[in-house]
Order: C-alpha cells, then structure tokens, then sequence
C-alpha cells in the first residue's frame, strides 16, 4: 500500500483510549497513537449488553505477559494460543474504539483482542460471535480491516485453530505452566542436560530422574511445564505421549541465579518482574503493573532463588520496542 493510499484511508479516523476507568475516553488521529499508548490503555467495555441484559466477559489470566485481559468466548482459545507463543509481549481484549466522521467507521468499531509482538509487529483479533454478543456489520468489519492494514498493523478473523492437535496439546500443557514447588525446580537443569545431548523419549528421563523423593508424576509435571515454557521442544502437532521424543538446546537455557543481574526477567508466584538493582548479596525486582502487585521488593539472592524463576532466554527480551508505531512510508 502506497503512502498516499493509505493516508487517504486513514485521514479523519479516530482512535478512544481510556486509561482510567470511569474517566472520559481520550480521543486523538489514529496516526498519532504508539503501542506505549496502547498498553497503558484499559479495556474499552467489560460488559456487554444484549437485550437489555448484561453478558459479563471473562477475564484470561495470561501467564506468559502476566496480564488479565478482558474475553469473550469466541476469542478464548486464540488467546491461549497467543499466551503460548514466546513472541507475544502483550495481550488485551477490546482495547480500543477506532471510528470515522462518515461512512461504515461511523458506527465505530472495537477490536477484541490486540496482540503486540516482541518484533515489534500489532495484530488486531476479530472472532465469530457467539449468542448475546454485539456484532458489526459486514461494512464496518471491511472498513476495520483497510484502517488495521493502512495503519501498518495486521488484521486477524478467528474462527477456531487450524490444527485440533496442536491445540489441544497447548491446552493440556497450560494446566502446568505455572511457577512449580521448589523441589521440582532443582528438576530443570538435571532434565534440559539428559536432553541436550540426545533426544529421548518421556518415559527414559523419568526413569532417570525418579526417586523415593521424587515420584514420576512430579516429574512428568516438570516436563510438561518446560514443554509450555519451551525449555524443551517436541512437535506438538502429535499427540504426547511416554514414547515423545524431547530436546533442547544451550540458547533455550534459563539464567541459573547465580547469573541473575539487572535486566533479567522473573516470574515470582502470579507476578512479573524485572531485576533493577544488585546490592551486593541483595537484588531488588520491579514488579510489572500488570501484575498482582506493583512497585520495587527487595530480596537476598538466596531467598529470591527459592521463590522466583527466571524466565527462559526468550521472553528475558524486553516486553516492548522502544521506538514508536508510524505510518507506513
């Protein structure tokens, strides 16, 4: 799209954010947005209403960016796709309201859900709706879709996964994608160095690693848990099984804590955090907004070592760009 086409589709839309709830919406060109604006904004609507009733929306507890955004059910499964992928830094349900002074954009329009991509890249979700949800017109969902497009952005319809395997095999490694005991954590280098050299089935690093004290299904929950977080890698568009073939590689490595330093990202119990300030033997985290709590904590290495993980080297990228979203030139 050449820049005077897509200026020309883009003059006079407007993008509402609301960065307080029960404050007024802010409103300015959709040129002039950048993704910081973005994410600090908060959901455009919680509820919707049908008939007079309200349909109240779910809310995702996003383990990888350590968000809570709002869902509709025709977006759920996208979202657990998107948690899943290690390039997805950001994820929010109905950010924003784009509308235009005349034709289709009249009406506005609110995506359902925006992913921001570690590259830099916004891809904005519509789904199918479901009964009692508030749906566009066809004209307005074109409209939206040429806006997203002109404005660099990408534009996504979901209508469910691709591969029924592939998902269903995400899913079922979700249920261990949570911070584990820390017994079991003292699991992960012992698991990523039986695969490192070879790639072996499920049931040899069991057997290898089970003990009196550590019964096989807290391994096997380990190795899922690694599955999820891709400390260790297999093809997921197979069903898993004892006989599934599992590998790893030295760049898949999370930081030991001993290696901890300013910069390092860590999931500590529902929260994220970033490592600001090493003090001697004490490391001081910011924890992310986003999160269950907020604000600088201060640890000893030790103590720290016990109730946090580092997350593995791909998600220790900052969980932004810097630079600002412009129109395409």
């Amino acid at each position: 799209m050449t820049r005077t086409r897509a200026h020309q589709i883009l003059d006079g839309v407007e993008i509402g954010l609301r960065f307080e709830e029960g404050r007024p919406a802010q409103w300015m060109p959709v040129t002039d947005v950048d993704v910081h604006d973005l994410v600090r904004a908060q959901p455009w609507r919680r509820h919707l209403t049908y008939r007079g009733e309200q349909l109240d929306l779910g809310i995702y507890a996003a383990i990888s960016t350590g968000q809570n955004p709002v869902a509709t059910d025709g977006i759920w499964e996208r979202m657990e796709l998107a948690d899943f992928d290690h390039t997805v830094r950001s994820m929010i349900g109905q950010p924003f309201k784009l509308r235009a002074e005349q034709g289709p954009g009249k009406a506005g329009y609110i995506p359902d859900l925006m992913l921001i991509s570690s590259d830099g890249t916004i891809t904005l979700v519509d789904s199918s709706p479901t009964a009692g949800e508030l749906c566009p017109s066809e004209r307005v969902l074109d409209w939206a879709e040429e806006v997203v497009n002109a404005r660099g952005w990408t534009y996504e319809w979901w209508t469910g996964p691709k591969d029924a395997q592939h998902y269903t095999n995400i899913k079922a490694l979700g249920g261990f994608c949570r911070p584990m005991h820390p017994v079991q954590q003292a699991l992960i280098e012992p698991i990523l160095a039986l695969c490192a050299d070879a790639e072996l089935p499920i049931h040899a690093v069991e057997k290898s690693l089970t003990h009196k004290k550590m019964p096989q299904p807290m391994v096997r929950a380990m190795i899922q848990h690694l599955l999820w977080w891709g400390d260790l890698t297999t093809d997921l568009h197979r069903p898993i099984t004892t006989g599934t073939r599992l590998r790893t590689d030295v760049a898949a490595r999370r930081p030991a804590p001993h290696q901890w330093d300013v910069g390092t990202r860590l999931v500590l119990g529902h929260d994220r955090g970033t490592i600001v300030r090493c003090e001697g033997d004490e490391l001081v985290v910011d924890l992310d907004p986003s999160g269950f709590g907020q604000g600088e904590r201060s640890f000893s290495r030790h103590d720290l070592a016990e109730k946090a993980t580092a997350l593995p080297t791909a998600y220790q990228c900052p969980l932004l760009p810097a630079q600002p979203f412009t129109v395409p030139r």
